[in-house]
C-alpha cells in the first residue's frame, strides 16, 4: 500500500468551545469553523508562506500514486516574476525568506527513510539528505531552520550551511529565532536552548499541550489543559494569562500576528460547542469567535437489528469489485467516513432496486456525475430506504412517488471522470416525509446483507511504525512510545487494509485484539476485545455530530500515523483501544485504552485479528515490553507467593481497573465492600489459571446504581488466601 501524508497545512485542529462574552467582538475574518467546533486558520493546503511574508509557493498536485506526490511549484515574490519548478516530488513544502523551497517526501510506512531537499529559487538543488523516521516538521520563527522529529531525537538544521544540532526526544516542541529551542522533557521539564546551551530548565507539573516562543524570542508560551502561561526566558518568571473554567479544555495555541489564538472546546451532558479565544501576548482578551453547538452521539441506536438478505444492485447477483466500503476515511479536502459502499461497475451498465418502495428522491449534488435515486416506504413518516447515487440522469427510469419492486431497473451508471472509477454509490437510509432532498441519515451496513460474496483475498497488515506491526502512544494524544517501554494509558494503532477483487484499498469490516502475559496465552489480560465493527449509522449527508465524532475515534490521523484516503493513496491507521468492547460508539469510548499502570514491568503479547465484510480472516502479533516501574512477576512472586492486588487509579474518578495475580490455577472471587463491611459490588467469582488476571470495576452497585464517594475494600479470596486492599472512589 504506501503512503503519501496530506500537503501540509498551516492552522488550528480543534473541537473547542467558549460562551461569547457581552460585547466582545467577533474575530476578523481569517478563521473558519465548521460542524462540532472544527476550527482551521484560513488558508489553502497548496501554499505556503515564508516567515517574513516575502515568498509564496503554490503548490499544483499533478497526481500522486501509493507513494509520493508529483506536484508543480510557482514561487512568488512582490515585484518580480513568477518562477515555476515543474515536477517535483514531496507531501510537505516550506519556502525561506531568502527564496529557497524545502521539500519532504516519506515515501510510504515500511520505515524507508524520508527525503529531505533544499532548492533554489530555479530549483537547482543545494542540499539532500534522507530520514528515518521523520516527522513534526516545523520552520523556526525566524526561517532560518528547519526543526523536525527524527528516529534518534529532535534536529534543527541550519538553511544556510546546513549543518545541525541535535537534541533529545522532546514530548513537544517549538523552534524560535537565534537558534532558540523550547521543549518538554519527559513530561516534567521544560527546557530552552540556545544552539545546545541550556538557558532555562523548570520543574512541569502538567505536561503542556502546546509550546510557542514570542517574536523576539524572550518569552515561552505553554498551553495546558486549563491553563496558558508565559514564561521569561532571562528571569524563568512564570505569569498564567489564562485559566479556563472547569467545562472547558483548552486544545491548540497558535501565535499568529503578535496575538495567541486558543481553541478550545466545552463539553456538556449531550452537547459540544467550539470557539476561538484572541489573546494579546500580556494575556488581555481582544476577542471572541464563538463556534456552534452540536449534540454529542451519546450511542448508536441498535434497535433496529439486522436486515434480511438483499439483492446487490448490478446484476449478477453475486460477488462484484468494491472500491469504497462502508465508514472507510476518507479526505477529498475534508475528512469523513463513506456513508455507503462503493460497487465498481462499467459506464452505462444497468441498476437494479434492491426493495420494494416508493421514489422518494431524483437529485443531483453536483452536476452530471451525481445523480441520485432514493427509495422508501410509502407515507410520510420516518422511513428506511435505499440511495443509488451516481446515476447518467437520461436513463433515470422512474419518477418522484412512483412505486417500485424489488428488481425492477431504475438506471444506467454514469461514466465516471476519474481514474476509471466507474460506481454505484449505495446506502440505506432513513429520512421523513413524501418526498426527500438528501439531508438522510445512513443507519448502517448494507454490505453486510449483501450474498454470495466470494471474494478470497485476507486483509493486509503493514508496518505502523518503523518496521513495527503496532504504534503505541500516550492515551488521546501523539506522544508515541518505544515498544520496549510503554507505559501508563496506551492507544494501539494498526495499520491495516483490505482489497475487493479490485487494486483500490479499503478498510476492513471488524478489528479485535489480545493482550496476553508473553509465554501465557491462556491467561489474557485482554481477551479478543472488540475494537471496530463499521455498521453504525452515519449522519455524513446530514453534516451532524456523529461523523466527525467517529472519525476522530477511530482512526489516528497525525504526522507518525497518517490516516489518508483518497484516489491516490490509501492508508488506514485504526485506534484499537478506542472501545469499550461493544458497538456502541459514545464520547466515554475515546477514553478508553490499554491501562498498564498496575502490570508489572514484563513482556506481552498484543494478537490483532482483522476480518473482512467476506468473513476472511488475518491475525498478527507483536511482543512489547512494559516499563511503569513496577516489580516484575518475579520480584512479586518473591515478595507474595501467594496472591497479589493492586487498584489503579487509586484514587480513582469513576472507574478504575483492578489487577491481581494467582501463584497456581485456582477459584478467586473479587468483590467490592464498603467501609461497615456490606457488600457493593462482587466483580468475579471463577476459576483462573496461574498468573495476572483484571477486571475493570465501573463505581456502580449490584443493582447498577453509582455508588457515592468515599473508601471502599477490594478484597480478592483464593485458596492460598484472602488479600484487601483500600481502594477511594472520588465523584
Amino acid at each position: 500500500m504506501g503512503r503519501v501524508a496530506p500537503l501540509v497545512v498551516v492552522g488550528l485542529m480543534c473541537t473547542a468551545a467558549i460562551v461569547m462574552a457581552k460585547d466582545q467582538p467577533m474575530v476578523a475574518s481569517g478563521y473558519d469553523m465548521s460542524c462540532e467546533g472544527i476550527i482551521r486558520a484560513v488558508g489553502s493546503p497548496l501554499r505556503a508562506t515564508s516567515p517574513s511574508g516575502g515568498y509564496s509557493l503554490s503548490i499544483e498536485p499533478l497526481r500522486g500514486d501509493f507513494h509520493e506526490m508529483d506536484v508543480a511549484l510557482v514561487l512568488s515574490s512582490p515585484g518580480t516574476p513568477d518562477v515555476r519548478l515543474p515536477r517535483q516530488t514531496g507531501n510537505a513544502f516550506f519556502v525561506t525568506d531568502d527564496g529557497h523551497v524545502v521539500t519532504i517526501a516519506t515515501t510510504h510506512a515500511m520505515g524507508e527513510p524520508s527525503r529531505v531537499r533544499v532548492l533554489d529559487g530555479t530549483g537547482r538543488t543545494l542540499h539532500t539528505r534522507s530520514v528515518s523516521r521523520l516527522s513534526d516538521a516545523t520552520m523556526a520563527t525566524d526561517g532560518a531552520r528547519l526543526i523536525y522529529r527524527s528516529q534518534h531525537g529532535i534536529v534543527a538544521m541550519s538553511l544556510t550551511d546546513y549543518s545541525d544540532v541535535r537534541y533529545p526526544q522532546l514530548d513537544v516542541f517549538a523552534a524560535g529565532p537565534a537558534n532558540h529551542l523550547v521543549g518538554v522533557r519527559d513530561g516534567s521539564e521544560l527546557i530552552v536552548y540556545r544552539d545546545t546551551n541550556r538557558l532555562l530548565s523548570l520543574p512541569l507539573e502538567e505536561r503542556p499541550r502546546c509550546l510557542a516562543f514570542s517574536e523576539n524570542g524572550v518569552q515561552v508560551y505553554m498551553l495546558t489543559k486549563s491553563t496558558i502561561e508565559r514564561v521569561e526566558v532571562a528571569s524563568a518568571e512564570r505569569r498564567t494569562l489564562f485559566t479556563a473554567d472547569a467545562h472547558t479544555e483548552l486544545r491548540d495555541m497558535k501565535l499568529s500576528d503578535g496575538n495567541l489564538i486558543v481553541g478550545f472546546r466545552r463539553v456538556a451532558e449531550d452537547t459540544v460547542s467550539g470557539g476561538l479565544l484572541i489573546l494579546a501576548p500580556d494575556g488581555r482578551l481582544t476577542g471572541i469567535q464563538a463556534g456552534p453547538t452540536r449534540s454529542i452521539p451519546v450511542s448508536v441506536d441498535r434497535s433496529r437489528g439486522r436486515h434480511e438478505p438483499i439483492p446487490w444492485p448490478l446484476q449478477p447477483n453475486s460477488q462484484h469489485p468494491v472500491g469504497n466500503t462502508y465508514g472507510e476515511y476518507q479526505n477529498y479536502g475534508s475528512s469523513y467516513l463513506h456513508p455507503g459502499v462503493d460497487i465498481m461497475g462499467d459506464p452505462g451498465q444497468p441498476l437494479y432496486a434492491v426493495a420494494d418502495g416508493v421514489v422518494k428522491a431524483i437529485i443531483t449534488t453536483s452536476g452530471e456525475w451525481h445523480w441520485r435515486i432514493a427509495t422508501g416506504e410509502p407515507g410520510s413518516g420516518t422511513s428506511t430506504g435505499y440511495l443509488y447515487a451516481h446515476v447518467d440522469e437520461p436513463t433515470i427510469a422512474v419518477n418522484v412517488g412512483d412505486p417500485v419492486v424489488a428488481g425492477q431497473y431504475l438506471g444506467d451508471l454514469v461514466d465516471w471522470p476519474v481514474y476509471g472509477f466507474t460506481h454505484v454509490h449505495f446506502a440505506r437510509i432513513e429520512d421523513s416525509g413524501s418526498q426527500w432532498y438528501g439531508n438522510w441519515l445512513c443507519t448502517d451496513n448494507p454490505h453486510l446483507d449483501l450474498p454470495n460474496q466470494s471474494e478470497s483475498e485476507a486483509p493486509l497488515f503493514e508496518p505502523a511504525v518503523g518496521n513495527d506491526l503496532l504504534a503505541f502512544c500516550e492515551n488521546q494524544t501523539s506522544s508515541y512510545m518505544l515498544p520496549t517501554a510503554i507505559e501508563g494509558e496506551v492507544d494501539i494503532i494498526a495499520h491495516i487494509g483490505d482489497t475487493i477483487e479490485t487494486d483500490w484499498v479499503c478498510t476492513v469490516q471488524e478489528i479485535r485484539y489480545t493482550i496476553y502475559p508473553a509465554g501465557s496465552p491462556s491467561s489474557p489480560i485482554v481477551d479478543n476485545k472488540l475494537a471496530i465493527f463499521f455498521d453504525m449509522a452515519l449522519d455524513t449527508y446530514q453534516g451532524g455530530p456523529i461523523d466527525p465524532f467517529l472519525v476522530d475515534l477511530l482512526y489516528k490521523q497525525d504526522s507518525t500515523c497518517r490516516t489518508s484516503g483518497d484516489y491516490d493513496t490509501r492508508e488506514f491507521f485504526h485506534i484499537l483501544t478506542n472501545s469499550d468492547g461493544d458497538q456502541n460508539y459514545e464520547q466515554s469510548d475515546q477514553w478508553e485504552a490499554w491501562d498498564t499502570s498496575a502490570l508489572p514491568d514484563a513482556d506481552y503479547v498484543v494478537r490483532v485479528t482483522a476480518t473482512d465484510v467476506a468473513g476472511n480472516v488475518v491475525a498478527d502479533s507483536m511482543v512489547v515490553t512494559t516499563d511503569n516501574g513496577n516489580p516484575t512477576s518475579v520480584e512479586i512472586a518473591e515478595q507474595d507467593a501467594s496472591i497479589a492486588l493492586w487498584s489503579r487509579p487509586n484514587p480513582a474518578p469513576s472507574r478504575t481497573e483492578i489487577v491481581f495475580s494467582l501463584p497456581a490455577t485456582g477459584h478467586a472471587t473479587l468483590s467490592v465492600y464498603d467501609l461497615s463491611g456490606k457488600l457493593v459490588r462482587r466483580l468475579l467469582a471463577s476459576e483462573f489459571p496461574r498468573g495476572f488476571h483484571s477486571v475493570k470495576w465501573d463505581g456502580r452497585d449490584e443493582n447498577g446504581a453509582r455508588v457515592p464517594s468515599g473508601v471502599f475494600f477490594t478484597t480478592l479470596v483464593t485458596r492460598a488466601g484472602t488479600k484487601a486492599e483500600s481502594l477511594v472512589l472520588i465523584r
